[in-house]
């Protein structure tokens, strides 16, 4: 099941592909879209990514896109394969914990993991090219709401109303209630 906020990213991201009578709806078309959302935004600058650089940087991209021409009427724009891949690696991510909702977060730890083969990560990790992955690590899932340890989709345990625990703080938890 995918949240609204979501559903209303993925219906705007198809927009704006067609309102630009671009071929195909990519990755940087969600991104771009995702970035609009106040968590996407906040979680970004928590990790030090300029979202306003990063908007430049995707509309960059989308304006070497492939268009149809104007002399066609009523492009049809669909969605792309990484696009697909995207959708699907999130939901695969969100079932593989247990979770039923696929939110704008789980969707931005999918195009942020270099593991997914996106083309859109490089955009999120200028630094991989150098050789540094501080920032791969930073973007990869939600933090750990004890010690603010990245944690991936498949790594962290969602507590009801209280955030994500990374596996190291799992184990210490569970420690100190065996101490008692």
């Amino acid at each position: 099941m995918v949240a609204l906020e979501l559903e209303i990213v993925l219906n705007r991201s198809i927009d704006a592909a067609r309102k630009a009578r671009h071929r195909f709806v990519t990755p940087e078309h969600l991104l771009l879209q995702l970035l609009d959302r106040k968590a996407v935004a906040k979680h970004l600058e928590a990790n030090a990514v300029s979202v306003a650089r990063l908007r430049a940087k995707l509309r960059d991209e989308l304006a070497k896109a492939a268009a149809f021409p104007p002399s066609q009427a009523g492009p049809d724009t669909e969605p792309d394969f990484e696009f697909q891949k995207a959708i699907q690696r999130a939901a695969a991510a969100v079932q593989s914990v247990g979770r039923t909702e696929v939110t704008v977060l789980d969707l931005l730890a999918v195009l942020a993991d270099p593991s997914s083969g996106l083309a859109v990560t490089q955009l999120l990790h200028p630094e991989a090219a150098s050789g540094s992955d501080q920032a791969l690590r930073t973007l990869q899932g939600p933090l750990c709401a004890l010690c603010g340890a990245s944690t991936t989709p498949d790594s962290g345990t969602q507590l009801e109303g209280r955030g994500v625990l990374c596996p190291t703080c799992v184990e210490a938890v569970l420690a100190a209630r065996r101490l008692r």
